[in-house]
């Protein structure tokens, strides 16, 4: 919308025409999610609505954690721009062009930023322009002349080598943050599709990894039920689950699955290193009742 708005500001749409073209490919978009995830979901369903809904009309997107209102600003944005971030408000300086879409850019963060619950991915649209921003000041940098150009092509390159760390770091710790993806996976590769079983995932799980592409085997049920506290569980008689509760009357442990906790410095090569902690685990349930609870030093299999 900010951008459309500064489209029209500057006269390069017509009101009328922009809307027919809009309203056209949003139809077609929402024909094409309605019949694709229908399919994958096995189910009527338009996401983009059941989402609106959920997050607006019903204002549960709170129950997924909230963030203060300048979260974007202070951190994702930095986070996702990287040595982009400095370089943004160069473009805004040294060529006027760029201003536009970035105050429509950043416009469009501060609307988002009055949901409570906020995610990276609800800002992905701004990127682009923010990006385009970077680059036009990285261009104008580099047509600097005499001892300006050795300083600006210096601090280009420190920017870009410490973007390069920052996104090795980050990826590498990403790669520890699906633990529940992990238990999904486990479970499937450790069992044979018959019998059937019946799954629970809970909520940390269901956040972390586990989607529907993870559900391999055919005749298995999976149920995502929220808010179920230990005896409950034990009560509905699952036949796996995949937990945040290392210990489940009536089960016994199959597996833990650690997630990523924080970075640590070591003196060591290489200077870093991801700290992991238990956070999912993989239970079954025992013919006779009995519990045996995931034990986190070392007797208890870890994937």
């Amino acid at each position: 919308a900010p951008v459309g708005l500064l489209l029209l500001f500057q006269g390069r749409v017509k009101f009328f025409q922009a809307a027919l073209v809009t309203a056209g490919a949003a139809a077609l978009g929402a024909a094409v999610s309605f019949s694709v995830d229908s399919v994958m979901w096995r189910r009527w369903l338009w996401p983009e609505f059941e989402v609106l809904w959920f997050n607006t009309a019903e204002n549960r997107s709170s129950e997924y954690g909230t963030s203060p209102i300048g979260w974007y600003f202070y951190s994702a944005l930095p986070k996702a721009l990287l040595g982009g971030t400095p370089l943004v408000l160069f473009g805004m300086i040294l060529e006027p062009r760029v201003r536009g879409p970035v105050v429509a850019s950043l416009s469009f963060v501060a609307l988002y930023s009055f949901l409570p619950h906020k995610e990276l991915r609800f800002i992905f649209p701004a990127l682009p322009l923010l990006n385009v921003a970077a680059a036009t000041g990285a261009a104008r940098i580099l047509r600097w002349k005499g001892a300006l150009w050795v300083l600006g092509a210096l601090g280009l390159c420190g920017l870009a080598v410490s973007s390069a760390m920052a996104t090795l770091v980050m990826s590498t710790a990403s790669a520890s943050n699906y633990p529940g993806g992990v238990a999904m996976s486990g479970l499937h590769a450790s069992e044979p599709s018959v019998p059937p079983r019946s799954v629970h995932i809970g909520n940390l799980a269901a956040i972390s990894g586990v989607s529907r592409f993870l559900e391999a085997h055919d005749g298995w049920k999976y149920s995502k039920e929220e808010g179920l506290s230990k005896d409950t569980l034990a009560a509905k008689h699952f036949d796996r689950l995949i937990s945040e509760f290392d210990s489940v009357p009536g089960y016994s442990c199959v597996a833990i699955v650690h997630g990523f906790e924080r970075v640590s410095m070591q003196k060591r090569w290489p200077p870093l290193r991801i700290m992991t902690r238990p956070q999912v685990y993989v239970l079954a349930k025992t013919s006779d009742g009995t519990t045996f609870p995931c034990i986190s030093d070392g007797s208890s299999p870890t994937w």
